[in-house]
């Protein structure tokens, strides 16, 4: 009985430890001071080596240095750190995103669908692989499959947030002004008025609708989209 007390204690410990490494990891990274980042996921790794966290991190930290100074070998060490980190955590998602705009950003965009599409195969249910994928149809221009996509998902849950607000881009993006409001102003009941730039968006499209003669009055916006990869990296502290 001590024994395994005494386990779970360390257990808990490392697990600690580890996300202490994270963090200062992450603030180091967000500074530009790629080497120190380094050593504390590695460190957080030594603490415990099967944090999938630390190969995530460890895996944009490489994927960064490599799209800086185009070095092809560090590219593929940030694609095999990302697929271990899925390997330890199937349903990571920040791995499954970062590993997709890593294949896209090195041309094998074939395979960054594969990615996401085995991963929505795998978990039926979940809107994660859902909205990724439909992040990829929009990337690629196919705002209808995108919608197609996210309207399934908000059948498996409708009062996702990330799912409405991914909703509402695509059809902002498709000019489709009211419907895209509608997404906004559901994810501010949910969530109330925490996130200022939902709050921009809906007062920035009111401002629109309000201009229009007529409902839906309006010209499709640009259809360029931000890169699949454009994410905020080091969420996982």
């Amino acid at each position: 009985m001590l024994a395994g007390l005494l386990c779970v204690i360390s257990l808990v410990g490392c697990n600690l430890g580890a996300q202490r490494h994270n963090t200062i990891g992450r603030q180091a990274f967000e500074q530009g001071q790629f080497p120190t980042a380094i050593n504390e996921f590695q460190s957080a790794l030594n603490l415990n080596p099967n944090n999938a966290d630390a190969y995530y991190n460890l895996g944009t930290s490489f994927y960064s240095m490599g799209k800086q100074s185009n070095n092809a070998q560090w590219l593929k060490q940030a694609e095999e750190l990302y697929r271990h980190s899925i390997s330890l955590n199937d349903q990571h998602v920040d791995a499954h995103r970062g590993l997709a705009a890593l294949l896209i950003e090195t041309n094998q965009e074939k395979y960054a669908f594969d990615l996401i599409n085995t991963w929505k195969e795998r978990y039926p249910t979940s809107t994660e692989p859902i909205v990724e994928l439909a992040r990829l149809y929009q990337e690629y221009g196919d705002n209808r499959r995108a919608t197609d996509l996210l309207a399934d998902a908000l059948k498996i849950d409708s009062s996702n947030v990330r799912v409405l607000k991914a909703m509402g881009h695509v059809r902002e993006i498709q000019g489709q002004t009211h419907l895209a409001l509608d997404n906004y102003l559901r994810v501010l009941q949910i969530e109330g008025q925490a996130e200022p730039m939902i709050v921009s968006k809906v007062a920035s499209l009111q401002a629109q609708l309000a201009q229009l003669p007529v409902p839906n009055g309006v010209s499709p916006q640009s259809t360029n989209p931000s890169r699949y990869g454009a994410t905020t990296p080091y969420l996982q502290r």
